[in-house]
């Protein structure tokens, strides 16, 4: 049983025409992965937990990924194209929360808290 179809130039066009269709499926289900996962930040201090400094700065660096703004604290950080960013935050002594806030363009958020503390005595 045919389907009225014998003609062999047909049967090419239909193949052609079901690949298409197929490839361009699978090329959305990948690139909709990106929306799925959301946006994501890795600071380098990997948990950050218990970090103490005698400085009275601490640069806080990371790399992202999915990320249309992030802010740390309400200051804006820029990014460069690889996703990397570097932060110097001045501390006043004691215990330091610094706090990123990053969001993708369809309004996904992700937060990390990192808490620095600083030995310095303030000058006077």
């Amino acid at each position: 049983m045919t389907l009225g179809y014998t003609d062999g130039k047909t049967k090419i066009k239909i193949v052609f025409f079901t690949l298409s269709i197929l490839g361009i499926c699978s090329l959305t289900a990948y690139e909709l992965r990106k929306v799925l996962s959301g946006p994501s930040v890795s600071l380098t201090c990997g948990h950050c937990d218990n970090l103490t400094t005698e400085d009275n700065t601490y640069t806080l660096s990371g790399t992202t990924s999915n990320i249309s703004e992030i802010h740390l604290g309400n200051k804006k950080i820029y990014i460069s194209s690889q996703g990397d960013f570097a932060e110097t935050v001045l501390l006043y002594p004691g215990e330091n929360m610094l706090s990123i806030h990053a969001k993708d363009r369809f309004g996904k958020e992700v937060k990390k808290d990192v808490v620095v503390y600083y030995k310095g005595v303030a000058k006077k």
